[in-house]
């Protein structure tokens, strides 16, 4: 698997290597913008791999996408067109949160992702549900990168650099060596040395670094709040950047994380694939208790968790989610007194700005300091009523907890099945007259459960389906995972005439672990020489397989059809580490197959292990 990462500037292409550690290779472009053209600059990114690195054998690849999310089709035409299959594309800021762990099953958080590199400052706010979805609920660039400071540092040190020198190459370049010192010596083109010291980088950046710390603080007092903070970007290995933002009293409290930033993307890309299920979306999450596309949580139990998040926000939002903090110009009082490697920057240069109280119709909102709950003080009401028959406020109008309405009954559905799609499960039936929605409940039957209780018989799942919701979309899509489900779904029926009440009831045995194989063959001097290649995407235990070989126009369906020429013992699998097995193969003429099957009948269907291959044609070796 190759991972590649397309700056305006820069391009990275990467491949696991020994010991967990990317081999990466990095080129600068020259006269092409890897962003805008990427027809031009991934050739050249891959031309620079050499065979080293870009010649993976099915040359499968993960795309890095911008954070702004532009150009997703010209960036898969132009890595099609270097001869590269793509496997993924993937938005810059969601593989950083990948490389750092914070995307996991029954996780719930909000990251902000400072991704700082050469180019530019990009503040991506994530949103991280417990179904594995990430949303990207907003994302700004400000021109506050590696170019900007060189720029700052080459007009600091005009007069000092040789006649003839690129200043910026030459700023960059100590700028770099500056990165494990605290003064650096070195020549610059063909001119004497010039000498460098941390205090005066300090000095001739500040007022960018005051911009990036001004832009970050922005973002951490919008809303959502955010609850970590995740570096990425070769900018964010600079000494006194994390200790920079941590400073900051709008990140009091928070978490912020930064390890090897500079390559962060590249390795949540080749993370991706362990993340099947992975969902990807954009926007504000909706502030309603009816989830998107018609369907309705009920959750009679708090303890209860759902598939489907939803958000709890019954309190008045002093500004809306959607809001997107604009880019903010920081003016620099002081250029000459600001080093952001160390503690120049006071408490005062850093305090947030105050916020004025938000009148609301009906409360007045106290600002209040971070993690503390609001005060609101509530006017007195103008009736005089005493405060017990005050009228409450309008109720929403389904709540998450409330049952379905008085005279509703619950009748039996008819055809009820389901379609395994991965991790999905496609839930079909037929709707009764007069139902307008039906409520379903699943509950996964995993192999071991702890504690007792009626906490282990909760279901995982419950729901209402709005009839014209099932119907525009071809049934009810849920992610349950791979374990054995029971589904129960009861049609909502209003009125009388109701023959029967109940449920319909079905259960839906667990997907098995697919293993996949492939077959290849190679000429050699004594004959010729089959390989057979097995990969699970989890680690299971193989029985017995035999490889059979045949001949003819058509593939064996069985062992009695051709000739066993390798025999695999059972053992076990690990995940995603390839098992290869090596025999030689008989000369024959004319077309022939080798496929692989079990020894003993249904051993791998007791096991729970599905064993396909790759592609039919590939098992068709002459």
């Amino acid at each position: 698997m190759i991972a590649i990462d397309l700056g305006h500037r820069y391009g990275r292409l990467a491949r696991n290597g020994p010991g967990g550690r990317p081999d990466v290779v990095e080129i600068e472009f020259d006269g092409v913008d890897g962003v805008l053209d990427p027809a031009r600059a991934l050739p050249a990114l891959v031309a620079a791999a050499g065979e080293g690195a870009g010649a993976d054998p099915d040359r499968s690849v993960v795309l890095g996408l911008p954070a702004a999310g532009e150009g997703e089709d010209e960036l898969r035409r132009a890595a099609e067109a270097a001869g590269l299959r793509v496997e993924r594309v993937v938005p810059d800021p969601v593989a950083v949160a990948l490389h750092y762990g914070a995307v996991a099953e029954g996780v719930d958080r909000s990251v902000l992702v400072c991704d700082h590199g050469a180019t530019g400052l990009d503040l991506t706010v994530l949103a991280i549900t417990p179904d594995l979805t990430v949303r990207i609920v907003r994302t700004r660039s400000d021109r506050l990168g590696g170019e900007d400071w060189d720029a700052a540092l080459a007009a600091h040190l005009a007069g000092r650099l040789p006649v003839g020198a690129d200043p910026r190459r030459a700023a960059q370049q100590l700028r770099h060596g500056l990165s494990a010192a605290e003064q650096v010596l070195e020549p610059v083109g063909d001119g004497p040395p010039v000498e460098l010291s941390r205090v005066e980088l300090d000095r001739a950046v500040g007022p960018l670094y005051r911009q990036m710390l001004a832009a970050v603080t922005e973002e951490l007092t919008a809303e959502p709040a955010v609850d970590t903070v995740l570096l990425a970007g070769g900018l964010s290995v600079a000494p006194g950047h994390r200790a920079g933002i941590e400073a900051l009293p709008a990140a009091r409290g928070l978490t912020v994380r930064c390890h090897r930033p500079e390559l962060a993307v590249l390795q949540g890309l080749l993370l991706r694939h362990e993340f099947g299920v992975l969902r990807v979306v954009s926007g504000p999450a909706p502030r309603t208790t009816r989830p998107p596309d018609g369907y309705l949580l009920l959750d009679p139990e708090p303890a209860v968790r759902t598939p489907y998040p939803v958000a709890e926000d019954p309190e008045p939002r002093t500004r809306p989610a959607e809001a997107v903090a604009p880019t903010a110009t920081v003016t620099d009082p002081d250029p000459g007194t600001t080093d952001p490697g160390t503690t120049d920057l006071g408490p005062e240069e850093l305090q947030e700005p105050p916020v004025a109280p938000v009148e609301l119709p009906h409360e007045t909102v106290i600002p209040q300091p971070r993690n503390e709950q609001p005060r609101r003080s509530v006017p007195a009401p103008e009736t005089t009523a005493p405060p017990e028959t005050a009228a409450p406020p309008t109720p929403t109008p389904i709540p998450p907890t409330e049952a379905p309405p008085a005279g509703t009954f619950a009748v039996p559905v008819a055809d009820l099945q389901a379609v395994r799609r991965g991790d999905h499960l496609l839930v079909l039936w037929a709707w009764p007259d007069g139902a307008l929605s039906a409520r379903v409940r699943w509950q996964r039957e995993r192999g071991e459960r702890t504690g007792s209780g009626a906490a282990d018989r909760r279901p995982d799942g419950d729901l209402v389906c709005r009839r014209r919701t099932y119907e525009h979309d071809g049934g009810l899509d849920l992610a349950v995972g791979r374990e054995a489900v029971t589904l129960t779904v009861e049609a909502l029926v209003t009125g009388a005439g109701v023959d029967c009440e109940g449920s319909s009831a079905l259960i839906v045995p667990a997907q098995p672990r697919l293993v996949e194989y492939e077959p290849a063959v190679r000429r050699r001097l004594k004959g010729r020489v089959a390989t057979v290649t097995f990969t699970a995407e989890s680690g299971c235990d193989l029985p017995d397989l035999r490889i059979v070989h045949g001949l003819g126009r058509f593939r064996p369906t069985s062992t009695a059809e051709g000739t066993v020429v390798h025999e695999v013992r059972a053992q076990r699998l690990l995940a995603r580490t390839p098992l290869t097995v090596e025999f030689p193969l008989p000369a024959t003429k004319g077309p022939s197959w080798l496929v692989c099957f079990p020894a003993h009948g249904d051993a791998a269907t007791d096991a729970g292990i599905d064993i396909r291959p790759t592609a039919l044609h590939r098992l068709r070796v002459t």
